[in-house]
């Protein structure tokens, strides 16, 4: 292992999160840097231990940590490996579609971006709680990952949270998360999101923007995203390309006394 890679790594502290989610914020970090690439060994446990400052114990959690969200693979008698170029989308965790793309080693997007100011419909009052017909900015995006389109969205926020702001000027010149923009721009924090995927044929809209043929099966998400205290803040429809993502949900248990 050369010094370039071993100094990537740094001895992890912290007072607000545990050890073993900084230790596994860290190997995440070198990840999505390319420092450990698609395809690449991480080093072993006992040098991992080394590197970051952290017991064997915490640095085996903090891989199980990335395991759970599809970066790495653990092989028996092999090692542990970086996954191949496949985006990851890990529907445990509420993770942006520019991280995800990042993850698989890829550079994001944004070919198309149009924010415009619309009025909420049934649908989207129902989901962010809401009176029908009340004002809303409408963020339509198409999503590319080494220039291919892999997602077409559609995302709904009260325009009382945004006010007079030009959210486009935030995407002029770096492809930033949505979730950065929400938090760092108009302080709103995602506590946590609720989310249906559905299969779904592309109607001629969607099939233009991610350029595939009209009726081509994608995968339909549709989410509402809350910040404290269940307050709805940001409802999502996204059109994913399914050949592009590989999806993940850990199931837990059943535990000793659970039935089915």
């Amino acid at each position: 292992m050369n010094m370039t890679v071993n100094s990537s790594l740094r001895p992890v502290r912290s007072r607000s999160h545990t050890l073993t989610q900084v230790t596994a914020r860290e190997l995440r970090s070198a990840i999505e840097k390319g420092i450990y690439g698609p395809g690449t060994k991480l080093p072993p446990e006992l040098q991992l231990v080394q590197m970051l400052g952290v017991s064997r114990t915490i640095v085996r959690d903090a891989l199980r940590f990335l395991v759970d969200e599809g970066l790495i693979d653990r092989r028996p008698g092999q090692g542990t490996f970086v996954r191949d170029n496949l985006i990851r989308q890990n529907l445990n965790l509420n993770f942006g579609t520019t991280e995800m793309i990042k993850s698989a080693g890829m550079v994001p997007g944004t070919p198309h971006l149009q924010i415009k100011d619309s009025f909420a419909t049934p649908e989207v009052a129902k989901a962010l709680k809401i009176q029908v017909g009340t004002p809303i900015v409408t963020i339509e995006r198409v999503r590319s990952a080494d220039g291919k389109p892999v997602v077409y969205s559609l995302d709904y926020l009260a325009k009382s949270l945004v006010g007079d702001r030009d959210l486009t000027v935030y995407w002029r010149d770096h492809d930033v998360s949505l979730y950065q923009l929400l938090q760092g721009e108009l302080g709103l924090v995602i506590e946590y999101g609720v989310t249906r995927l559905l299969p779904i044929r592309a109607s001629r809209r969607v099939a233009e923007m991610l350029q595939v043929s009209s009726d081509s099966p994608l995968l339909y998400m549709v989410q509402t995203d809350y910040a404290p205290h269940d307050v709805p803040v940001l409802y999502t429809c996204e059109y994913h390309l399914p050949d592009a993502f590989d999806f993940i949900i850990v199931r837990r248990g059943p535990r000793v006394n659970d039935s089915a």
